[in-house]
């Protein structure tokens, strides 16, 4: 047994004193090859500082050994030294048999700086030398896929799963899949994220997985799936507001309360769940709650102006125009479509007719083609004596509303 195989096998069984003693007596007993081996195990395992040790030495036997200068490159890659992992990547000449995967590490720092254009042009540059590596094309691919170019990813990710030979490193059909749904191609995403889920079922694909059926509006399945991932993951964060959100939408106002009292607790920082544990609570007759939730989203500062708008809506259901007009004075951008709205309904309400009808016209800028919304101003301008304003504007309405039986009568009058 040699000295770096003592090594391993010591420090398998937690001897570190004796992984010490080898690793001293391999530098000075066992061969070249033993010791470049050993370096690279011990890279594997995170022990950077003793591999490093050991190439640093090697290197001063080979200096033109190119395949130790990239594991150099790595160390300080793990180590986040990137300007010595770029320096000692320099030294490796185009001509060197180690040159493309200098290239590959180039292009992984690349990316890391946000560079990702230079991080392409160094992988294509690698495959002029490795044209049939499979290793550089799914690089490309994941570059693609971080990127969010899903339609060049996808591409390589095809290719890459029609092959026998190429083991990737990840789940190739959930990167499949995932690209699928990012392009809008449910239904064809759906049996690749299936058959991930098989395979490896973690936590993510079973969530993608869920997500598509939802947009697919099999709810059914989507709810079912992400029952079980919050089974199995609570503290799988994400899963909490579409699963309330869906459970919500079907009418089951408790279960989705249930599922939101959970979520809050786990994540008591996101404010879509207060928007959403709001808007149920007031379906479940809650309307105190309802108007907590919000002013806790408000506490939080985040999405101010969505969360204000929320509870302007609220207030106006409960006829509180007064406190309507004060809360939307706190919107950051009060010229905004909904402001508007909910502006004209307060001073309604209030009968201000004159400033009612300022706000309908603004929010007209935003809403036009918000079929509830022009039902209401057309009614609205009737009721001011607009006719022909009020025509216009339910005409328009109609156009999107065609069965509306109330509005026919109205306009045939």
């Amino acid at each position: 047994m040699t000295y770096a195989e003592k090594m391993l096998a010591a420090l398998s069984a937690g001897d570190l004193a004796d992984a010490q003693l080898n690793f001293e007596k391999t530098q000075r007993e066992d061969s070249a090859e033993i010791r470049a081996g050993l370096a690279e195990e011990l890279l594997q395992m995170g022990f950077l500082d003793e591999s490093e040790q050991l190439i640093q030495q090697l290197l001063a036997e080979f200096p033109e050994e190119d395949s130790l200068k990239v594991m150099l490159a790595e160390i300080a890659i793990e180590d986040g030294e990137t300007d010595k992992a770029f320096s000692i990547l320099e030294t490796i000449p185009a001509g060197s048999s180690s040159y493309s995967q200098s290239l590959v590490l180039q292009a992984d720092l690349y990316q890391l700086l946000g560079l990702p254009e230079v991080s392409e042009n160094k992988l294509s540059e690698a495959k002029k030398y490795l044209p049939d590596e499979p290793l550089l094309d799914f690089a490309l691919a994941e570059l693609y896929f971080s990127e969010e170019q899903y339609a060049r990813a996808l591409e390589l990710y095809l290719m890459l799963n029609a092959s026998s030979t190429f083991e990737a490193p990840v789940n190739l059909a959930e990167r499949i899949g995932v690209s699928y749904t990012r392009l809008g191609e449910f239904e064809t995403a759906v049996a690749y994220l299936e058959d991930a889920v098989k395979d490896t079922g973690s936590d993510d694909t079973l969530y993608e997985l869920a997500i598509t059926y939802m947009q697919l509006e099999e709810s059914a399945k989507a709810i079912t799936l992400l029952q079980q991932l919050q089974a199995v993951n609570p503290d799988y964060m994400t899963v909490y507001y579409p699963l309330a959100k869906m459970l919500h939408d079907e009418g089951r106002h408790q279960e989705a309360r249930d599922v939101l009292q959970q979520g809050l607790a786990a994540s008591p920082f996101t404010v879509p769940l207060y928007h959403l544990a709001s808007t149920n609570a007031y379906s479940l007759g809650m309307v105190e709650l309802a108007e907590d939730y919000l002013h806790q989203a408000l506490e939080m500062e985040e999405d101010k102006d969505h969360t204000l708008l929320k509870l302007s809506e609220l207030l106006i259901n409960e006829a509180r125009y007064d406190e309507v007009v004060s809360l939307l004075s706190g919107l950051e951008n009060p010229d905004q479509g909904f402001a508007h709205w909910y502006l004209a309904q307060a001073y309604n309400g209030l009968e201000q007719f004159d400033e009612a009808r300022t706000h309908y016209r603004r929010a007209f800028n935003w809403l036009g083609s918000e079929p509830d919304f022009l039902k209401e101003y057309g009614l609205f301008l009737r009721e001011d004596g607009l006719l022909e304003e009020s025509q216009s504007i339910l005409t328009r309405y109609l156009h999107l509303v065609p069965g509306d039986i109330e509005i026919l009568s109205l306009l045939d009058d």
